[in-house]
């Protein structure tokens, strides 16, 4: 009841400011309807006296000017007054009947005049000599229409002045009506409100005396119970100390800024705690780079929950260690975090330790794969040699031996013409025993290899696999005319002899293209097929089964990798057989 009898009296007083300042704002704008209006006729005498001297010859250039200027300012000011509504004047909107009928009423003088000035002002203006005539009727036609139109501009100022001393005659009666309810009020507020209010004052002095007994047997229990606290307090003392001798402890704000670490923290890190005192927490590589643990902080989903984890950080020397941390938020009555609570423990040696193993792992790792690399290659080695050897064998024991056998057959056949087609299918069968000797040797060691070089040993080779299949093979050859090493060179002439060995045999296609080249660093060797392909994994190679069925592939791969090279399979069935293989020079 008083808030709503002290709210009614605010209304009323906020209304009457209101109506107050209303007034006031409508007696600025009407004194500046006054003013402007009683600068009309200013204006108007103005202007009949400025043409008066410009009849009689006193400073035509100057009257001339004032005359113009004088009559812009009134044609401007009598416009507004009439419309209304003037952003340029400031003026309010004319929706009044009575000043539009005086308004009217003036209009003729008003457009005599108007006329009139702007005939003056051609006359003036004009590159013709001065006609005084034509200057005494515009004069004479001003003359007689400005005392019309100042009666007429007289009425409307004593219009506006009645109208708005009509307005606060109103605005007082309303006042004296606010006064009067704002008495009434006051003497409700007092009877229904002061009088009950003493009355629950007495009843309320009584029950706190009522109260103050409770209080002192309240104050007995609370004794009791801070008794306990203290020995609770005690107990968390003695827990916090040991927890700050044992581990390093840090408490952040809620962005993870310092506001407190233990001595621990403080050796680990060489900071003294001025310095660490709003710091970020855990700023690895010196400052440098924001801690993860920051992505759990600034998690507005996660940040309510405990973070575990390893952080490396850098004391203030630059030397670095390892923490296991645990994160706690700390959490207010409210329900809102304010604190973290990080309790860390140094891992620092483990982690050395770990690093230690890790680097002696892959060191032996990376020797037992040189080893292996070592020995694959001599295996290598040790059969390229040893084709050498059995190719020789076989070409100067098995080679000579048919041929003499050949030189033979032929003299037995020249000496004996009676045998016939007999002694003729031996020595055919011979020649091509012989042929297949020959194959048999230039596929473990061409000798055109060594005598000519790469690209001569593969013209060779694709020579051959035309001779012995229907299938077509384009060579693209751009090697560069220098030698190659013969490693490079015999590994590279392996890989295409397996390649084409299976285009041969497997591909079932029309056509091989094989191109070959190099740059100041690789070997660079391309062959494709256009036969039925096989559906093709990179990590069927390392399958025991796929070795056992595709051992040239295996081969290929391995002989590629020995040289420090890459091999590359892409097939796909129905599109046929791409190898790409690369090997540094």
């Amino acid at each position: 009841m008083y808030a709503i009898a002290l709210s009614l009296i605010a209304m009323i007083t906020i209304l009457s400011q209101i109506l107050i300042q209303q007034y006031l704002s409508s007696q600025v704008t009407d004194s500046h309807v006054i003013n402007i209006a009683a600068r009309q006729r200013t204006y108007s005498q103005s202007l009949s006296k400025t043409a008066l001297l410009i009849e009689s010859g006193n400073d035509i250039e100057t009257n001339r000017k004032e005359f113009a200027n004088t009559l812009r300012q009134w044609q401007k000011s009598h416009e507004a007054l009439k419309g209304g509504g003037s952003d340029f004047m400031n003026l309010p909107a004319n929706d009044r009947d009575e000043l539009k009928e005086m308004f009217g009423i003036i209009e003729e003088p008003y457009a005599a005049i108007l006329g009139a000035s702007n005939g003056m002002l051609k006359e003036l203006y004009s590159p013709k000599a001065l006609d005084s005539m034509n200057l005494k009727a515009y004069i004479r036609t001003i003359l007689e229409n400005e005392r019309m139109y100042l009666l007429g501009m007289e009425l409307i100022v004593f219009d506006y002045d009645r109208f708005y001393r009509n307005g606060v005659k109103k605005l007082k009666e309303i006042e004296y009506i606010l006064l009067y309810i704002v008495l009434v009020s006051l003497f409700l507020e007092a009877v229904f409100i002061f009088y009950p209010l003493a009355v629950r004052v007495k009843q309320n002095m009584k029950d706190l005396v009522e109260s103050e007994t409770n209080a002192k047997n309240l104050a007995t229990q609370l004794q009791e119970a801070n008794t306990i606290r203290e020995q609770s307090h005690k107990e968390f003392r003695d827990i916090n100390y040991a927890l700050e001798k044992a581990t390093y402890v840090v408490k952040t704000d809620q962005y993870g800024h310092i506001i407190y670490a233990n001595d621990k923290y403080c050796h680990v890190t060489r900071y003294n705690m001025g310095e660490l005192i709003g710091k970020p927490l855990f700023y690895n590589n010196m400052g440098g780079k924001e801690s993860i643990i920051y992505e759990h902080i600034n998690n507005q989903e996660r940040r309510k929950e405990v973070w575990q984890g390893e952080i490396f950080d850098h004391a203030s020397d630059g030397t670095g260690f390892w923490l296991d941390v645990t994160m706690m938020p700390i959490i207010d009555n409210k329900g809102s975090l304010y604190q973290f609570l990080v309790v860390c423990t140094d891992i620092t040696k483990r982690k050395n330790t770990e690093r230690e193993l890790l680097l002696l792992t892959e060191e032996k790792i990376k020797r037992q794969g040189a080893e292996q690399k070592i020995i694959s290659y001599s295996i290598i080695n040790g059969q390229e040699k040893e084709r050498t050897r059995i190719a020789a064998e076989i070409h100067d024991g098995i080679g000579q031996m048919l041929t003499s056998l050949r030189m033979k057959m032929e003299m037995i056949e020249n000496k004996n013409t009676h045998l016939g087609s007999d002694i003729t299918e031996l020595t055919d069968l011979l020649q091509m025993v012989i042929n297949e000797t020959k194959k048999i040797c230039s596929d473990l060691l061409p000798s055109v290899l060594d005598d000519f070089g790469l690209s001569a040993a593969i013209r060779e080779l694709q020579k051959m696999c035309s001779a012995t299949t229907e299938m077509s093979f384009d060579l693209d050859d751009e090697l560069e005319p220098h030698a190659l090493p013969r490693e490079v060179e015999i590994g590279i002439f392996r890989i295409l002899q397996e390649g084409l060995n299976n285009a041969i045999k497997h591909s079932k296609g029309s056509n091989v293209f094989i191109h070959i080249s190099n740059d100041e660093k690789n070997v660079h060797l391309f062959v494709k097929d256009n036969g039925k392909g096989f559906d093709f994994d990179e990590k069927k190679l390392l399958s025991r089964e796929f070795i056992a069925k595709s051992n040239g592939l295996r081969n290929m791969k391995e002989r590629a990798e020995l040289l420090g090279g890459k091999f590359v399979v892409k097939s796909l069935i129905g599109e046929g057989t791409t190898l790409q293989v690369q090997i540094p020079i």
